[in-house]
């Protein structure tokens, strides 16, 4: 039988003893800090409007990458990713240990609007259209997901058609953003595999800097 390194975090690892594994705290945090925002929106409109992400906005207010993922289009928007992290969440969050977990969600929404930005055209109506969820951060966990439980020898059968549904709605649905799930998709799904490669700190710090410090080297060349 071939030894795989334990792909939970050495500083992470289960305690045997423990009744009733940690609540995802974090995940908690994010869709009460969704929920607020939204409603705060609803009665103060520049809440989001000063939230919201569209490429021309992003060069002179960079906090526009992550803040866009704290407000959403409508109701049904808002229920249905927030469902969808509570549910990633839920599974992924007592694997990786919070501060990861953390950095999957903020470097995910923050890489599906690099993604916007990257693949939109200057000249266009694309680079000045508004981007707003956390489909971006949501798809990165799923991601990570992906990873661990390939990881895990588990069947990820279902978890991929999931994910293949969900992009290709992208692309036929109008008002949906392929290129922010595409770019989130992606940065979930290589801080995940850094993650479960090695149980050690320095290793998974040193590869949530890389991809972070190539997330603001892409933005700056796009801008430059």
């Amino acid at each position: 039988m071939t030894e795989y390194p334990d792909p939970v975090p050495a500083d992470r690892a289960p305690d045997p003893d423990r009744p009733r594994r940690r609540r995802p705290a974090v995940t908690t945090a994010l869709i009460v800090m969704c929920v607020g925002v939204y409603g705060f929106g609803r009665l103060w409109p520049e809440v989001e409007s000063t939230l919201i992400f569209a490429p021309w906005l992003g060069e002179t207010q960079p906090y526009r990458f992550i803040g866009s993922a704290f407000i959403h289009a409508d109701f049904w928007h808002l229920i249905f990713n927030m469902y969808a992290l509570w549910l990633v969440g839920n599974a992924i969050e007592p694997a990786f240990g919070r501060w990861r977990f953390i950095a999957l969600y903020a470097l995910s929404a923050i890489g599906g609007n690099v993604a916007v930005l990257v693949l939109s055209d200057p000249t266009g109506v694309s680079y000045f259209t508004f981007v707003v969820g956390a489909s971006g951060a949501v798809f990165g966990l799923f991601g990570a997901l992906f990873v661990l439980a390939k990881r895990l020898s588990r069947d990820t059968t279902a978890l991929l058609i999931l994910l293949g549904i969900n992009l290709i709605l992208g692309f036929i649905l109008e008002g949906i953003s392929w290129q922010s799930h595409l770019g989130g998709l992606i940065v979930g799904v290589v801080l995940a595999f850094f993650y479960v490669r090695t149980n050690r700190l320095w290793g998974h710090i040193a590869a949530t800097a890389a991809v972070a410090m190539t997330l603001a080297g892409t933005i700056l060349l796009n801008y430059a």
